[in-house]
This record gives structure tokens, C-alpha cells and sequence, in this order.
């Protein structure tokens, strides 16, 4: 016998919505990404002394990637009272060589 909505705990059921939303906006997020960093990193390397401004949108717009994919899996990069962001800045350091 399947599982209802009404059977299980409203309160769990609404955060699993919530986080499967926040998923799937942020799939739509890394696809629309791909798709029109492609056009304009196809764009810009027809002429790059041209168009070399190209490059920091999408520079910025990973940038913004990588902070919306960290919000969606629980790490707030900007919250250093939170753990996950401590052991994200560590890693960070460590990478960085420093």
C-alpha cells in the first residue's frame, strides 16, 4: 500500500518539497548556465579583442553558480557561525595552499 501525503508528517513532507524545489531550481539554474555560456564563450573567441568582456560575465555568473549550489545543499558561505561553512573555508585554505 503506497504511501499518502496525509499519512506521512505534514512537516516533513512540506521540507522535502521545499528542498526538491530549491533542487530543481537549481538544476534549471546549471542547465540555462551551460547553454548560454556556451553561446557567449562561442561568441566572444570568434573576435576575442573585441569581446573579451564576455569572459567576466561568465566568470561572475559561476561564481553565483557555486554560491546558489551551496545554499541549495545546506552550506551558507557567507554564515561563519555555521559548521559546514567552517569546514568549506578550511578546504578552501587548504586548496589555496595558504
Amino acid at each position: 500500500m503506497p504511501i499518502l501525503a496525509s499519512d506521512m508528517d505534514n512537516d516533513l513532507y512540506n521540507k522535502t518539497r521545499t528542498l526538491l524545489k530549491q533542487l530543481n531550481y537549481f538544476i534549471a539554474h546549471v542547465l540555462i548556465f551551460m547553454s548560454m555560456n556556451a553561446f557567449l564563450i562561442h561568441t566572444a573567441f570568434r573576435d576575442v579583442s573585441s569581446r573579451w568582456w564576455i569572459l567576466t560575465f561568465v566568470i561572475i555568473w559561476a561564481l553565483v553558480l557555486i554560491y546558489h549550489g551551496m545554499r541549495v545543499y545546506g552550506v551558507d558561505p557567507l554564515n561563519t557561525k555555521n559548521k559546514k561553512t567552517n569546514l568549506f573555508w578550511g578546504w578552501v585554505l587548504k586548496l589555496a595552499g595558504s
